[in-house]
């Protein structure tokens, strides 16, 4: 029984690709330079059998022509009415030359098939599934079929030097007018700018901690700080509201204590710094996204478009494993593991720096130990996906303390391009601030060390 064509398809122009083959073997080498998955462009069994039986003599160095193609046919029994078929194929095509004008139509009908797909998928899922979310499922359709889209050719990705030349000229004399100045995106910390050089373009940087010592801090330290330096910042905030987030920023900024906002317990005075606070933090280019269920396609998905409608200059994600997934993994390992790669892909794609805040494991906590690459919480994918990882360590020694100016290390435990190595900052929990010690200046805290320790 046949099948009944669609316009989904085009027979024809699958079996001229197979024929430009036939008349030249190199074609098929010149195919595999253009895509990875070439057996997904065909829809039809002959044509699949055929180019299945191309690939495997290929593989083993053999030479592509009648005789081969029917043995090999012959061995995995796919050999009936073999040589008609090539018939078919070659009196179809007039010559090789076209191969990529019809390698251009299947692509064309491949991201329609799929794109049909994914479309009924979401149809199936919205329509079955009652815990599914309309807005989310969406969100992934769209980057998928954007992903599609703007799928290049794998050819496209392969440069030779004379054309990379003009991109290492200009990185050079960048260099070059910025000698001794941070090229990247300020963190707010000074000491920490200077051993990173800022956060870069294209790069995945990793913010870990324990819970409770002051990652959300530290994310929240370097938006402001991008923010006042002219930069868009996209902050997920997957455990923190909107509008806790701008509190903690506005405390910070007007040296407000948070728990006494939070508490209302304010002066007159204290009340006109909010106004003022608030009055200047909401001029910052910040975006906050403050969903506290999304996945890694949603995440991806809004990051290009507010790139692409925003300009977007860096992306920061509060935090790694509270993401969730529509998606089944064998293990929490590969599924962290995704994550990970993702936000990398994400750094790459729109050209801006990535800071992911992560969960450090307990093991050491105990004891007070630094924490170490090991200690990244499921997955050792994240050290090989990161260019740069910064733990978060605080003294047990402060617990008892926390209501005054402590010191935090922050150690830097990779670096991509750089050294590592660790610096101390200060952090002033009733303000929800860190700052530099040395930049430390508060008339009305009790007489203290450089690390807020009383004299």
């Amino acid at each position: 029984m046949s099948r009944t064509k669609t316009h989904l398809e085009d027979i024809n122009a699958e079996k001229a690709l197979i024929g430009c083959i036939l008349l030249d073997p190199e074609v098929l080498d010149k195919l595999l330079g253009k895509t990875e998955k070439p057996l997904q462009l065909f829809t039809s069994f002959s044509c699949k059998n055929l180019l299945v039986a191309m690939l495997k003599l290929s593989d083993t160095g053999k030479m592509v022509d009648r005789v081969t193609l029917s043995h090999e046919l012959l061995k995995a029994n796919k050999e009936t009415n073999t040589i008609i078929f090539m018939d078919e194929c070659e009196s179809l095509t007039p010559s090789s030359a076209n191969w990529e004008y019809y390698l251009g139509i299947l692509n064309d009908l491949h991201k329609a098939r799929e794109t049909k797909r994914l479309c009924d998928e979401v149809s199936h899922r919205i329509s079955t599934d009652g815990n599914a979310e309309p807005t989310g499922v969406l969100e992934e359709l769209f980057e998928s079929v954007e992903g599609l889209c703007r799928a290049k050719d794998k050819e496209t990705s392969v440069r030779a030097y004379k054309d990379v030349a003009p991109e290492a000229v200009d990185f050079f004399q960048t260099c070059f007018e910025n000698k001794g100045k941070v090229t990247g995106i300020t963190t707010g910390l000074s000491n920490l700018d200077e051993m990173i050089n800022g956060l870069n373009k294209n790069h995945l940087n990793i913010v870990a901690a324990r819970p409770s010592v002051g990652k959300t801090s530290l994310g929240i330290c370097i938006a402001d700080a991008a923010a006042k330096a002219g930069k868009k910042v996209l902050f997920f905030s997957l455990e923190m509201s909107a509008s806790e987030i701008m509190m903690r920023s506005i405390c910070s900024h007007m040296d407000l204590n948070y728990r006494d906002c939070l508490n209302g317990d304010l002066s007159p005075e204290e009340l006109k710094k909010i106004a003022v606070g608030i009055d200047h933090v909401s001029k910052y280019p910040i975006f906050i996204d403050d969903s506290s269920s999304i996945t890694i396609h949603q995440i991806k998905s809004k990051a290009k478009r507010y790139k692409r409608d925003f300009g977007i200059d860096m992306v920061i994600v509060d935090y790694l494993q509270i993401i969730t997934t529509n998606q089944k993994h064998e293990t929490r390992d590969r599924e962290i593991a995704s994550y990970s790669s993702a936000l990398k892909q994400i750094a790459r794609e729109l050209g801006v720096p990535v800071v992911c805040l992560s969960q450090l494991s307990r093991d050491g906590a105990k004891n007070d130990r630094k924490p170490r690459l090991t200690d990244l919480r499921d997955s050792g994918a994240i050290e090989q996906d990161a260019d740069v990882v910064i733990m978060i360590h605080r003294d047990n020694a402060v617990d008892n303390q926390m209501d005054r100016p402590y010191p935090l290390s922050l150690i830097v435990a990779k670096q991509r391009n750089g050294p590592v190595g660790e610096i101390e900052v200060e952090f002033v929990p009733q303000y929800t601030k860190l700052r530099v010690p040395s930049l430390m200046n508060y008339p009305d805290a009790p007489p203290t060390d450089s690390f807020g320790n009383p004299l």
